[in-house]
């Protein structure tokens, strides 16, 4: 295992390990955060995008068998924390020799056949930044399970460089900063905003043009001190809330059942660690009714990866993931915390029952 600044960074570190010729294919599911299409146009690559399961929002693996041939190497991501069926992955790549990495950022604590997700293929990596399981601020790890590979990164993480105190300082200082908007007062307050206002981030396409022309490399360091520190505590903390986040979950897919609002089956060959909830409405439009009602009883939602689409068009994505575009027009998370009190979890079901 080693510890960098990001997940980003880590994933860059392994694709390069990996040793594969410049502008090599990498598949990679188009229902998916950016930084993942980042680093692999960062490494010298090229995404090939995959369809998702809409039961599941992993990997279709319809879409990695007709694709197996095209592809040098196939990152699997663990979306919303629900692990991957990662034996049916390997039967779709056949016989076809590509390495797999797990893209860990939200299983923490998820298991595949009663093992934690990133402990079956080539390598994986986990991050700590915000809106993850054990967020600390930042922080990445990686984990490797291959000697050839684990090598490599061994060479190359001698002369990572360490952060400044500076950075230190600055980096303590925004996470505190982003810590007090989660306060509830402070959460109230932007929540009570207009609901055509947004929050979520949009890419910034001169950056990712940097990247995919080659001008642009990402600058791997350790993980920062302050974010150390605090790992080992948050990691204990998440696993200590997972039983409340399944009590949690249930009531929440029990409230929905009979709706025209769709949560996941626990998996049957694994186990979720319902870091996310997401659900999906049955058109876009609703979604936005939805989310708008949801505002009124104050309850917060987050379209994840709403954007995926416009940003793996910068990486050369003409269309074909139809599910992973549905689920980018319909899919949003809701709220799932260890600390939400019972009264709480009835009012969210109550208005999850109630939105039309």
């Amino acid at each position: 295992m080693k510890q960098v600044r990001s997940g980003r960074e880590s994933l860059y570190l392994i694709l390069q390990a990996l040793g594969m010729r410049r502008g090599s294919r990498i598949g990679v599911p188009l229902y998916c955060c950016d930084a993942v299409f980042v680093a692999i146009a960062a490494a010298g690559h090229h995404p090939v995008f995959l369809d998702v399961d809409l039961n599941t929002y992993g990997l279709d693996e319809e879409s990695v068998w007709r694709n197996r041939s095209r592809l040098d190497a196939l990152i699997v991501v663990h979306t919303f924390g629900y692990p991957v069926n990662l034996g049916r992955i390997q039967d779709a790549l056949g016989n076809h020799d590509v390495p797999v990495i797990e893209d860990c950022a939200h299983s923490l604590f998820s298991e595949y056949m009663g093992v934690p997700t990133g402990s079956w293929t080539q390598a994986s990596f986990f991050t700590f930044g915000p809106h993850k399981p054990a967020a600390t601020g930042g922080g990445g790890l990686l984990v490797v399970n291959n000697p050839e590979i684990a090598s490599r990164v061994e060479v190359t993480c001698r002369f990572l460089a360490t952060p400044r105190n500076s950075e230190e300082f600055k980096h303590s200082l925004a996470t505190w900063m982003r810590g007090l908007c989660y306060e509830r007062v402070a959460y109230g307050a932007l929540l009570a905003m207009s609901p055509n206002a947004t929050r979520e981030t949009r890419v910034d396409e001169t950056q990712h043009r940097a990247y995919i022309d080659g001008f642009s490399l990402i600058k791997v360091r350790a993980m920062r001190r302050v974010d150390r520190a605090s790992l080992g505590e948050r990691v204990r903390a998440f696993r200590n809330s997972l039983a409340v986040l399944a009590e949690n979950t249930s009531e929440i897919r029990a409230a929905v059942h009979g709706t025209r609002l769709k949560v996941p089956d626990e998996p049957d060959y694994g186990t979720w660690n319902h870091f996310m909830v997401p659900v999906r409405f049955q058109s876009e439009a609703h979604r936005q009714s939805g989310r708008r009602f949801l505002r009124r009883y104050g309850v917060d939602t987050s379209p994840l990866y709403k954007n995926c689409v416009r940003n793996a068009a910068l990486y050369g994505y003409r269309g074909a993931c139809r599910n992973a575009e549905r689920a980018a027009r319909t899919v949003c998370t809701v709220p799932n915390h260890a600390w939400l009190s019972k009264e709480e979890m009835q009012h969210l079901c109550d208005a999850l029952r109630a939105c039309r």
